[in-house]
């Protein structure tokens, strides 16, 4: 037989190795124990610390935003707060337009047409209107000024030699004033480009409008003839808005007015380039100004001003002008003139006569029968005619100007059992 003996657990056998044991078994308890605390305080410090550096960091951030906050973006809002908590008192227009406003003050304007539709002329007569004299007899084609106010018109042209053509044109606008025309007049300044290439056009500008703050204590009124060649490339979208960040600047800060020439597309009613878009955008008023179409649809020697758009007020009926080959001026237009004009288009209901109002018409889609409506006893015709009009209007995307001074399309919506509408929807959204 195998002789077996039991394994006594060395704790029965030997007291004082099962002490041993107990006490080393206490002691990495107490060991690890100790190290659990320590890595327990050292992460309450290491967040404390965390805390205290995030606090910091936004004390650090909030002071930062307070200090722009307070420097940069408080004082323009406290302005906009202080002046907005006063009755205001409109300043009247600069210039008028048959008794009603047409410029004012501090703003940027534009003056649209297409190649010899006499854009220059009708500027000349504005510039001529601001230095007239006391004993000027000039015609200003219901063109009237702020009379308690003195102007200083700086001339910017970008086209015409400084030998002969832009010192005539000068001449012209002294002539009209009523002023002494082979005489320089301190109000009125003439600036020409044409020595600068395209590249330091711009430049060029800025320093001159500058320099004029300093050099003329009453109100700056500066016409650019022409605008899209005061920079490099008019489709250059970053010029053209770094140009009119300029200019939008200078009417904000300055005691300044601006007009703009500027050419119309061939073929089209919008002005050239993408300068033309930001022209457009901002400038609160944009007159047109071309020949009104005769028998045959060739050029008639009336010409029609209309304004595309009024920030201000509610757009008039065009003022129809012609060509004065004596004065070298333009005219009013006579009654027999414009009738007859007027006549043979109501006849016709010549699509034009449309377009030129129907920015007036349709702030807002409009049902048929109601615009209808309106069309035929403003133009004495019948609806179909006016319906016919219409349809062609919108099949060839003819321009329309809304009130605003944006180009538009003509759109009707017709669904069958839908009531037919029409609206006006801004090109830039139609493409």
């Amino acid at each position: 037989m195998l002789d077996f003996k039991p394994v006594v657990p060395p704790s029965i056998n030997n007291p004082l190795q099962h002490h041993h044991a107990t006490e080393k078994q206490l002691m990495q308890q107490h060991v690890a124990a100790d190290k659990q605390l320590h890595q327990q305080h050292v992460a309450t410090i290491k967040q404390q610390l965390s805390n205290a550096l995030a606090t910091t960091e936004q004390r650090m951030a909030t002071y930062v935003a307070n200090n722009i906050w307070a420097e940069k973006f408080k004082p323009i809002i406290d302005t906009i707060n202080q002046n907005s908590s006063k009755k205001i008192v409109r300043t009247p227009p600069i210039v008028k337009l048959n008794g009603e406003g047409l410029i004012w003050q501090r703003t940027i304007n534009i003056i649209q047409g297409k190649f010899g539709s006499h854009k220059s002329r009708l500027a000349e007569l504005i510039c001529s209107l601001l230095i007239r004299s006391n004993y000027c007899t000039t015609d200003f084609c219901g063109l009237t000024k702020e009379e308690f106010k003195e102007f200083s018109v700086a001339y910017v042209d970008t086209e015409r030699n400084t030998t002969e053509q832009f010192p005539l044109a000068i001449q012209q606008v002294r002539k009209l004033a009523g002023r002494d025309q082979y005489q320089p007049y301190d109000h009125l300044i003439p600036f020409s480009l044409i020595h600068y290439n395209r590249t330091e056009r711009l430049p060029a500008i800025k320093e001159f409008i500058e320099q004029l703050m300093h050099q003329c204590v009453r109100h700056k009124f500066v016409l650019l003839d022409v605008v899209t060649d005061c920079i490099k490339d008019f489709n250059n979208s970053s010029e053209s808005l770094e140009l009119f960040d300029f200019l939008n600047q200078l009417i904000n800060d300055h005691d300044i007015t601006l007009l703009l020439i500027i050419h119309e597309n061939p073929g089209t009613d919008k002005a050239r380039g993408h300068i033309g878009t930001e022209a457009a955008n901002k400038a609160s008023t944009i007159m047109q100004i071309g020949f009104e179409k005769g028998p045959n649809n060739r050029d008639s020697d009336v010409i029609a001003m209309k304004l595309l758009k009024l920030r201000n007020g509610k757009k008039p009926d065009p003022t129809y002008l012609y060509f004065d080959a004596a004065t070298h001026a333009l005219a009013p237009a006579s009654l027999e003139m414009v009738g007859e004009m007027i006549e043979d288009r109501r006849k016709k209901l010549d699509v034009r006569l449309l377009t030129d109002c129907l920015g007036n018409y349709l702030l807002e889609p409009k049902p048929q029968r109601e615009l209808i409506l309106e069309l035929t006893e403003k133009f004495s015709t019948h609806a179909n005619t006016v319906k016919g009009r219409l349809k062609e209007i919108a099949a060839n995307d003819l321009l329309i100007y809304s009130c605003a001074g944006l180009p538009c399309y003509l759109r009707i919506n017709s669904r069958p059992g839908i009531t037919t509408t029409y609206e006006l929807l801004e090109v830039e959204k139609a493409s």
